[in-house]
């Protein structure tokens, strides 16, 4: 259970309907990540999230920027859950260390283009969609176009599903997370 009362849900525990999803995020995985077991209270979120993740992998975005722009979002959102899997699901994919650092510290990417993604996956997450004419022509004119606008959204909408269950469950990491903790730099506090 979570600090905050989730049931950290396996095959046994959760509905026949996430059971078998958590059955299969397994054998794909060979685990089940703390966050899937905490939606597994619910079938919906539980396949929407799958659903969305399976949509983010069909983007125009190579598995470099897809991992940039999903820590910019997590960034944003400032999930400490998320940005410890994603740093080393980044790794894995092969994003530079020094990119990663850059954007777990809220800091510019060197690589322009890369940069010009992160800044508006980041403005996109910080302003709800709401960015400046200014802000889009600069994502165009690194060489991304509509598409990448809406691809954008689609990693966004991923994030918002698995950064705010984190946020409302306080979900614990995951021990391949270890080394890759993160604090936001300002904790927002409950109102």
């Amino acid at each position: 259970m979570t600090t905050n009362g989730f049931i950290l849900h396996d095959t046994t525990t959760a509905a026949p309907q996430s059971a078998a999803l958590l059955d299969q995020i397994e054998k794909g995985w060979g685990f089940v990540p703390n966050l899937h077991r905490v939606l597994a209270e619910s079938p919906a979120a539980l396949e929407a999230y799958g659903a969305l993740w399976g949509l983010a992998e069909k983007t125009g975005f190579t598995a470099i920027e897809r991992n940039v722009a999903y820590l910019a979002i997590i960034y944003e959102n400032g999930c400490t859950y998320c940005m410890a899997g994603h740093t080393n699901l980044s790794k894995m994919a092969k994003v530079e260390d020094a990119v990663i650092a850059a954007v777990r510290e809220g800091r510019p990417i060197a690589d322009a283009r890369l940069e010009a993604l992160r800044s508006f996956a980041a403005s996109v997450t910080r302003n709800r969609g709401v960015v400046a004419p200014a802000e889009v022509e600069a994502f165009k004119a690194a060489g991304f176009d509509n598409r990448a606008i809406l691809d954008v959204l689609v990693l966004a909408a991923t994030k918002l599903i698995s950064n705010y269950t984190n946020h409302l469950a306080d979900t614990p990491n995951d021990a391949f997370m270890k080394g890759a903790e993160w604090t936001p730099p300002n904790v927002q506090q409950a109102a």
